[in-house]
């Protein structure tokens, strides 16, 4: 494992090497006209350190090519899922996990926290269709905040493992025996999920999200959990070690609950792993305004990860590296608005200072780079949409949507502004 991660990183600074050979001459020829060192930031955070950052990825998952088998487990687990409001989606979550290919005995907790429509209704109802190997319990939680509706579902598990999946998230056929079956043989202290879109056709902006989880996710969970240090175990679908949650104490009461339980198991030099054939199915939001509030609380959530477990104070090599990395995101994130966006807009009057040929030939190596996670994602044989207009858009306008959201999620952390997870 350390081979080959220094095999990635090696590549890696090779690629940043070349670039860096090349981006002498840009930088001279913009200096003219710009100051240079608003034109040396600009380059670092548009070019060289993403060029750094996706060409390790990219070669760390091509190491890691092969699918993992494991032996079929027969644990009896736990799903533990938190609803609020939810009474439009969950019937189809909870008949998911009914209907699951898998011979250990599921037991469902399914914790309304306080609901004011029929929420609660729809769980009674599908109570009394559960199996001989299901059972579904209906549990309520008056305090709301998801990180407390979890923790009272993680007082009532008494399996050795349990799973997370949202009540707007529906599992694949064989999600829980492959989750399960990775937990149980590997050890993992927790394992995230593989999530496709479920409702990839709805819009424009769920278009462009149906390639986000497809291949800018997965890329990212794959290269992490190759090193036992996946960032996220999302709580949308996620299997844990019942006895490593509760002796880090469960969920604390912030935005980013998941990330921040992540960011303390790893920690504890715990593995944090990811298992790309156990898919489940999420709901995205369908309009650009839900988009963008979506993505505020997700780059909030990552500051209130690194602030829990700074990456200096990680447990391992790989889990320091990965985290310093998510830190850079926030300069990733400056440079890309206030370098990138408005060098397109000097390009439309001709002024080709940061945007120009060399963007074009960058686009053609990213495509080239989405195209192996495609591949590799087919590999797995289960469904998923397509959609060549809502790639374009993707590969063109999701990053603007991304970066702006996160500095706005940013700024908002920082002036001690509160969000919902709902």
């Amino acid at each position: 494992m350390k081979i080959k991660f220094i095999c990635s990183v090696s590549f890696g600074a090779l690629w940043l090497g070349i670039s860096l050979f090349f981006s002498i001459g840009w930088f001279q020829e913009v200096s003219r006209f710009l100051p240079g060192i608003y034109v040396g930031w600009v380059i670092i955070g548009i070019a060289l350190l993403p060029g750094f950052l996706m060409s390790t990825m990219f070669f760390s998952n091509l190491l890691y090519w092969r699918l993992k088998q494991y032996p079929n487990s027969l644990e009896d687990t736990t799903i533990v899922m938190c609803a609020r409001n939810e009474e439009q989606t969950i019937a189809r979550s909870i008949r998911a996990i009914l209907d699951q290919q898998y011979n250990g005995h599921i037991h469902l907790l399914v914790v309304d926290n306080a609901s004011t429509d029929g929420t609660k209704q729809e769980i009674l109802n599908l109570q009394a269709a559960a199996l001989e190997n299901r059972s579904v319990e209906y549990v309520y939680c008056a305090q709301q905040g998801k990180a407390y509706a979890l923790n009272s579902g993680l007082e009532r598990v008494c399996t050795p493992y349990f799973i997370t999946v949202d009540a707007d998230t529906y599992l694949e056929k064989q999600a829980v025996q492959r989750i399960m079956n990775h937990i149980v043989s590997c050890k993992s202290a927790c394992v995230a999920g593989n999530l496709f879109v479920q409702n990839p056709k709805a819009s424009l902006a769920a278009k462009m999200q149906n390639y986000d989880y497809l291949i800018s996710i997965a890329a990212i969970k794959r290269f992490q959990g190759s090193y036992q240090s996946t960032l996220v175990a999302q709580g949308a679908f996620s299997a844990y070690q019942t006895q490593a949650v509760r002796k880090i104490g469960g969920w604390s009461d912030m935005l980013g609950e998941d990330i921040v339980l992540t960011y303390q198991i790893l920690q504890q030099r715990l593995s944090s792993t990811y298992e790309p054939r156990a898919v489940g199915y999420t709901t995205v939001p369908e309009t650009i305004k839900s988009l963008y509030n979506q993505r505020k609380r997700w780059s909030i959530g990552m500051i209130e990860g690194l602030k829990s477990v700074p990456p200096w104070k990680q447990g391992s090599v790989f889990s320091r590296y990965f985290t310093f990395v998510n830190l850079s995101v926030i300069y990733l994130d400056l440079a890309f608005v206030f370098g990138f966006i408005p060098g397109v807009v000097l390009a439309l009057y001709g002024r080709f200072y940061f945007v120009g040929f060399l963007t074009l030939f960058t686009l053609a190596v990213c495509i080239l780079l989405f195209l192996s996670i495609y591949l590799y994602q087919k590999k797995l044989k289960i469904p998923f949409e397509n959609n060549i207009f809502g790639f374009i858009c993707f590969l063109l306008f999701f990053q603007i949507i991304q970066s702006i959201a996160s500095l706005h999620g940013y700024i908002s952390h920082l002036l001690g502004r509160k969000e919902d997870w709902k």
